[in-house]
This record gives structure tokens, C-alpha cells and sequence, in this order.
């Protein structure tokens, strides 16, 4: 199975200027992201803790993803997420069939679409739509130690958020190493216990309420 292990740090907007203007001398480059996220109305996919979206990139083919849970042996790391990830590019035509609702995503012949019918049941596919977008601007910088800092500036339903994401295989050392970052910065540790999915989920309930 394919996996992802990542570190989450919540920040605030001063934090994110203050850590962006510090990491501004290593290499780094920025991209947007517009993240599609699909769901029953009655959120089936959140009951069996499963993501499901499309990415879009400017200048790279669509990426269909599906996430999931995977038990770790680090619990007590509050800033860790690991999880099954299954992705794979599509077509920009399957994408826009897709989004414009002329095409069920549970439709596409790819790797996630497969994974999901494995876990899921047909008639809970029939009802995935679109629940909404988050757009993501974020910027990668080769950080020391090997590490692989994302700084994201995403908003949905008009309020923007600030974090940082590491992917690691090694995450109480990159801990660490983030701990004494934020330290010498004067940044406030705040393990991100949430995806982005499960933050865009709970507001997306308040807004359909």
C-alpha cells in the first residue's frame, strides 16, 4: 500500500509572514492549488474516515487522490498524520466532466477509484458530488537536514488559514528540528491535529445548516 506520514503546524498570519521572510534564502518555489472535494450530502466518506479529491495544478495534469487512515506506532506525536494515499493523474477532460456534474467521479477508470469501490459500497457512490473547493497557495522550501518544509496559505468558504506541512519519514526528528525553528522564531508550537478536508467538512456542515 502507498503512504503518506506528515508533520501539521498551525499558524497564525503573522507567524506565516515571520517563517516565510526566515526560510526566503533557501531554494523554494510556489504553486496554487485548487483542491476539489467530494462527499455524499450525508458524508458517508466522512464516516469511514475517507478523503476523496481532485487537485488541480496550473501546467500539470489533474491528480485524483484517495486517503485514508493508517495505524502508526508514534500516537503520542500530535502534529503527525499517517495515512494510506492513492493517486493518479487524469485527463483534464475527465476533470472538467467531472466537476461541470457530467460525469460521477466514481466513474473514472483509475488506482483511487478502485481502492474506494474496495471500501465502499455502490449505492453510497452513486451520491459523491462536489461539496466544495479549497484553494492552497503553497511554497516549498529545501529546508536543513534534509527536510522539505510547505508553507500553505488556503482558504475556503472565505476565511484563509496558515500552516506548515513536512512529509518525513522520520517524524520525531523533524520534530524536533521544528520545535528549535520555531523556537529561535518566537512562533507558538501548535501541533495541527486536522486535516485540511476535516476543517473544510466542519465548516462546510455550519454553512449547510
Amino acid at each position: 500500500m502507498n503512504s503518506e506520514s506528515e508533520l501539521k503546524y498551525s499558524l497564525t498570519a503573522k507567524e506565516f509572514k515571520t517563517l516565510k521572510k526566515h526560510l526566503s534564502s533557501f531554494a523554494h518555489d510556489s504553486k496554487r492549488q485548487i483542491n476539489h472535494y467530494f462527499d455524499s450530502v450525508n458524508l458517508n466518506l466522512k464516516r469511514k474516515k475517507i478523503g476523496l479529491r481532485i487537485r488541480i495544478t496550473k501546467k500539470k495534469a489533474p491528480i485524483l487522490t484517495v486517503k485514508f487512515p493508517k495505524p502508526h506506532k508514534t500516537p503520542n506525536l500530535a502534529a503527525l498524520k499517517v495515512r494510506y494515499e492513492y493517486e493518479e493523474p487524469i485527463s483534464n477532460q475527465d476533470a472538467q466532466r467531472v466537476l461541470r456534474g457530467g460525469k460521477g467521479i466514481h466513474d473514472l477508470k483509475a488506482t483511487p477509484v478502485r481502492i474506494l469501490k474496495q471500501k465502499v459500497a455502490q449505492k453510497y457512490l452513486d451520491q459523491l458530488v462536489k461539496l466544495g473547493t479549497l484553494k492552497n497557495h503553497r511554497t516549498t522550501y529545501k529546508y536543513t537536514h534534509g527536510l522539505i518544509l510547505e508553507l500553505d496559505q488556503f482558504t475556503y468558504f472565505g476565511k484563509t488559514f496558515h500552516e506548515l506541512e513536512i512529509e518525513t519519514s522520520k517524524p520525531n526528528q523533524a520534530d524536533l528540528k521544528i520545535r528549535e525553528l520555531f523556537r529561535n522564531l518566537k512562533i507558538k508550537y501548535r501541533p495541527e491535529k486536522q486535516s485540511k478536508l476535516a476543517r473544510f467538512l466542519k465548516e462546510w456542515k455550519i454553512k449547510k445548516a
